[in-house]
């Protein structure tokens, strides 16, 4: 199985995927709470981390994840401490589980999805929901990205 994350601190989308492209879970960690001290930040990274320990411990089949890339522009600065903090996390729990680590850049995901590196989140979403025949956009972007990013780990393995 492969595990999509689309890391972020307020909201952080997973998806747990098979080869047959069969979605095991997907979701989102969300966490409401706005401007954020310090202190938050540092509990919200405990909370991701025992998440995940959990979620790896229940799905012992995962083989790889395949996470995003960071990409900062001026307006997103101000967590990517944080967000670096969490990435690094989640692949020191995959490597130590032996678990494949695969990194794409959201360039990478529009391009290999549509064709189009320049692609709107409306346009992927839709090439999202044909590959996985869903019936509805996801409710957040982050969890139709991490489907994005199981789904390109696929694509650039066969």
């Amino acid at each position: 199985m492969i595990l999509g994350i689309d890391p972020g601190v307020r909201k952080l989308g997973y998806a747990l995927i098979t080869k047959e492209k069969k979605i095991i879970d997907a979701g989102i960690l969300l966490l409401e709470e706005k401007n954020l001290t310090r202190e938050k930040y540092f509990k919200r990274i405990l909370e991701i981390s025992s998440f995940f320990d959990t979620f790896f411990s229940s799905h012992p089949e995962i083989k790889s994840i395949s996470i995003e890339k960071l990409f900062f522009t001026h307006s997103n600065q101000s967590n990517a401490e944080f967000v670096y903090g969490i990435r690094a996390i989640l692949i020191e729990k995959a490597m130590k589980l032996w678990i494949s680590v695969y990194e794409f850049s959201p360039i990478e995901l529009k391009k290999n999805i549509t064709g189009n590196w320049k692609a709107e989140k409306i346009l992927v979403q839709s090439m999202i929901m044909k590959i996985f025949n869903l019936t509805k956009l996801p409710e957040f972007n982050d969890t139709a990205d991490a489907l994005w990013l199981a789904y390109l780990w696929l694509q650039k393995t066969k």
